[in-house]
């Protein structure tokens, strides 16, 4: 897998009808943007979304918030990456989940920091998992424990490489059994340490969509075929998942950013994988 040297900022669709009268925005100290229903009893499921390289999460209000307007049911966690120097860029520093150190795919290998944003991530869905506060301020406390079968984590390029890898190979917490979400999407991302990926057990059935611009020359359109075809092995190799459950959908003429057509294709896949819970029926079903 190629990369292009271009990492600095992601850009992401501008002018969308993003008013939310059904959603609350909170923002905490460490830059985590939550957006929420208004009616909290109306939450039955929460998408995490990670940004990409240079970014942060604010970058990402707008396009959530054109979402969180299809799915009033879903409670929204946008995390920002911590300022750190980034090899590949010169060792400048900026917003990174990971350190990038070349373009080939050896380099993708090392991805030194990773660990670290996967246990970031972790803790927000066992916070989500345990109705625990996710953020510094009491509007955004989970008042619904959910099940990590209504969680999803998303991301954009490098943000949507670490949801990937942290949503197939981590375990939930005091466990050996894979974390086993609603979903992972991906959105102009690739899989990250392509050679030790491994599948948590429990994992294998996780939807994944993965949609990608087919002019993009940032992370090419091919990371999004090589990123399936690595995770299909591994099902064949433990004859379990199938070959649907990893989804590719691109866009012609898409360059590195998200399309509106896109984002529609991510609220129609959340919507069967997050439905929402009518709220007669739902009750704490957390582990």
């Amino acid at each position: 897998l190629s990369l292009s040297s271009h990492f600095l900022h992601n850009r992401v669709v501008r002018g969308l009808s993003s008013s939310t009268a059904l959603h609350a925005i909170s923002r905490s100290n460490d830059g985590t943007v939550i957006i929420s229903p208004q009616d909290e009893a109306q939450h039955s499921a929460t998408v995490i979304l990670c940004h990409g390289l240079g970014d942060t999460a604010n970058g990402w209000v707008e396009p959530t918030q054109y979402l969180a307007n299809q799915l009033p049911h879903v409670k929204w966690i946008l995390p920002t990456a911590p300022t750190q120097p980034v090899t590949l860029n010169g060792g400048m520093s900026m917003p990174s989940w990971y350190d990038i150190v070349g373009l080939d795919s050896r380099s993708s290998e090392f991805c030194n920091g990773l660990d670290e944003s996967m246990e970031r991530i972790l803790s927000l869905v066992e916070d989500e998992v345990s109705g625990n506060d996710s953020s510094t301020t009491a509007t955004t406390a989970c008042v619904n424990p959910l099940d990590y079968s209504r969680i999803v984590l998303a991301g954009f390029s490098q943000g949507g490489a670490l949801a990937l890898y942290t949503g197939m190979t981590q375990s939930r917490k005091q466990s050996t059994v894979g974390l086993g979400l609603g979903g992972i999407t991906v959105m102009s991302g690739y899989l990250p340490r392509s050679k030790a990926f491994a599948i948590a057990t429990g994992s294998e059935k996780t939807p994944i969509l993965h949609c990608h611009g087919e002019q993009d020359f940032v992370v090419p359109v091919q990371a999004a075929a090589l990123s399936k075809e690595r995770v299909l092995s591994l099902l064949k190799e433990t004859s379990s998942g199938n070959e649907n459950s990893y989804e590719v959908k691109t866009y012609a003429g898409l360059d590195h950013s998200v399309a509106i057509d896109e984002l529609n294709d991510v609220a129609a896949f959340l919507k069967r994988v997050i439905p929402p819970i009518p709220i007669t029926t739902q009750t704490d079903n957390a582990p």
